[in-house]
């Protein structure tokens, strides 16, 4: 066995409870493994069990056994374990040391006191790997979140690990990072090379594992095939854990008695190989026609209750340097209680448009005006009483040492007296559902819990217009949807949002209106059912649909409509269909 964990535990010895308890696993050569489980599951720290991280670097009480090719994590250094086991983490910052790129990839071979003709040799051949060979000059400061992510892969692949461990390494991509990470695993699969992989994207991990654990507190609580645990949707609910839309699509033909449970599919194309097996060849007029008129929503916004241009921007561009614009002749209005959701791939400048929307930056050219009245005509103190700004990542956003400090802050410089702003502290925290003493520190909440401090501290405001760059990165399923339903209650009550995001699925979900970036321009904007209607123009722009709209784009010919939003929908449709052609 290239990996066997027997009867492993262990505790931080900080932690009040044990984090990983009576752990047993043995992977063979060439097995990818996935791994899920929601945050605090224990993934990260069975991760660092695998190559000596735990107990060797993370102290803690520990029993059992963790053999990797035939030697314990526990004997051997850690600079031994390196050779067997590679370890990539979500955030590929964290273990970039190269001034460029090929001086990073050398810097484990080097520490091994390798030949020179044999590090150079690793170098290129792990950059081929991961699709980087023409980027060795390329300075690492300069690449994108998914470029980084491979040079990550890369650094490890060159010290000769046989054995890859990636820790959720696509928490933070857009659409394209997550593919070019995903090939990289499923090139790695062919040439026989052992991986585990952590993940929440369920989809794409159904389509190239071999088996999956599920974690849960610590334990593992469900270990089988890929098809075998796929197929138990109502695993994933009790794990709040996010299934592939096309096993919840399954599923639910299964309650309806369409189909046995052996035939419920877990990838894409067993989907459509199903669906095109289930429906007629050819839907008549009048089959179409009542699946339209069945369809719960039609084309207009979810969101009639618009009140009228709240934020306007006309003619803006902004770059960084002179030959590189960011942003080229925007123009938009958005509207009074808008849900709307900003999306491109990383580059097309999202980011740096809400920072000037919030004069973090300043545009080049062009004007941006809140109900008529130009930005520059307030200041930073003004403005941020009508729009509040939460950053991607909490902690580049939260500076106090306790959650009462936090959320003070804007409070004391508006000039609030102390009963009002224990009143507004009493009310955000209720409306975020933080339930924490008010005297602990902030680094010791968890991910999803910071987030929403992050978004507490600016909501405590009550600006009208709230915008949230990536308000779900690095959460699961439960937290996702927590936060989403969140910012969704928060429109409800007549906030308008602006969100970036790359999950698709969450924008065909929540959000009334859709913008899409790409390369400094706006290529689209429209309701989520109108975009997704358009493979092409989500191509050109690097993003992909939902997978129920996907496969829906496949199934045109036997009567399913192109416009379809999630599985409720492609349920209706699929079973009106067979109701009506009595199939």
């Amino acid at each position: 066995m290239e990996l066997t964990v027997e009867n492993l535990s262990f505790q931080y010895n900080r932690s009040p409870e044990p984090n990983l308890e009576d752990i047993n696993l043995q992977v063979g050569k060439g097995e990818v493994i996935g791994v899920l489980g929601v945050t605090g599951a224990g993934k990260t720290t069975f991760m660092r069990t695998l190559n000596g991280l735990i107990p060797q670097f993370f102290e803690g009480k520990i029993s059992g056994k963790v053999l990797v090719q035939g030697l314990d994590t526990q004997a051997y250094r850690i600079q031994s374990l390196v050779r067997r086991v590679g370890f990539v983490f979500d955030d590929p910052e964290t273990q970039i040391f190269g001034v460029n790129v090929k001086e990073d990839v050398a810097f484990g071979p080097c520490n091994f006191g390798l030949p020179k003709e044999e590090v150079l040799a690793r170098v290129k051949k792990a950059l081929k790997l991961v699709g980087l060979e023409d980027y060795e000059e390329r300075a690492t400061e300069n690449l994108s979140g998914g470029e980084k992510q491979r040079l990550a892969i890369a650094g490890v692949l060159a010290m000769g690990s046989e054995i890859l461990v990636l820790d959720e390494p696509t928490a933070a991509l857009d659409p394209l990072g997550k593919e070019a990470v995903f090939q990289i695993v499923d090139l790695l699969k062919k040439q026989g090379m052992t991986v585990i992989l952590v993940e929440h994207e369920t989809e794409e991990m159904a389509a190239r594992v071999d088996r999956v654990i599920i974690l849960d507190r610590g334990r593992i609580v469900y270990s089988g095939e890929t098809k075998e645990v796929f197929r138990e949707v109502p695993l994933f609910n009790k794990y709040h854990l996010r299934p592939p839309e096309v096993a919840e699509l399954g599923w639910r033909l299964y309650e309806e008695r369409l189909i046995s449970k052996d035939e419920i599919p877990v990838t894409e194309e067993e989907g459509v190989a199903l669906l095109k097996r289930l429906l007629p060849p050819e839907a008549s007029p009048s089959t179409v026609q009542t699946v339209k008129e069945n369809k719960r929503e039609d084309l207009e916004p979810r969101n009639n209750a618009q009140e009228g241009v709240i934020i306007e921007v006309k003619d803006l561009s902004f770059s960084y340097t002179k030959q590189q614009p960011v942003l080229k002749g925007i123009n938009i209005q958005i509207n009074q209680g808008d849900f709307l959701a900003l999306v491109g791939q990383n580059g097309a400048g999202k980011t740096t448009f809400c920072k000037i929307l919030t004069k973090l930056l300043a545009a080049d050219t062009g004007v941006v005006t809140f109900r008529g009245k130009r930005l520059d005509e307030f200041s930073h103190l003004q403005l941020a009483r009508h729009l509040g700004y939460v950053f991607q990542n909490p902690d580049h956003q939260i500076f106090s040492s306790s959650i009462q400090e936090e959320l003070e802050f804007g409070l004391k410089n508006q000039g609030l007296d102390e009963t009002e702003r224990n009143e507004r502290i009493r009310k955000v925290l209720d409306i975020v559902k933080l339930d924490k003493p008010l005297t602990t520190h902030p680094l010791n909440l968890g991910r999803g819990e910071r987030q929403r401090l992050a978004v507490a501290s600016i909501l405590i405001l009550e600006p009208e217009v709230l915008i949230i760059d990536e308000p779900t990165t690095g959460q699961d399923w439960q937290g996702t949807r927590n936060m989403m339903e969140l910012i969704s209650e928060l429109n409800r009550q007549g906030h308008t949002i602006l969100i970036i995001t790359h999950d698709m699925r969450l924008v065909a979900e929540y959000c009334d209106r859709v913008v899409v970036l790409n390369n400094g321009k706006i290529l689209a904007d429209e309701t989520p059912r109108q975009l997704f209607t358009k493979p092409e123009l989500l191509r050109e722009a690097r993003l992909r649909p939902p997978q129920s709209s996907r496969i829906a784009h496949q199934l045109a010919e036997r009567g399913v409509p192109q416009d379809i939003l999630g599985v409720e929908e492609l349920l209706t449709v699929v079973k009106t269909l067979i109701n009506r052609e009595g199939v």
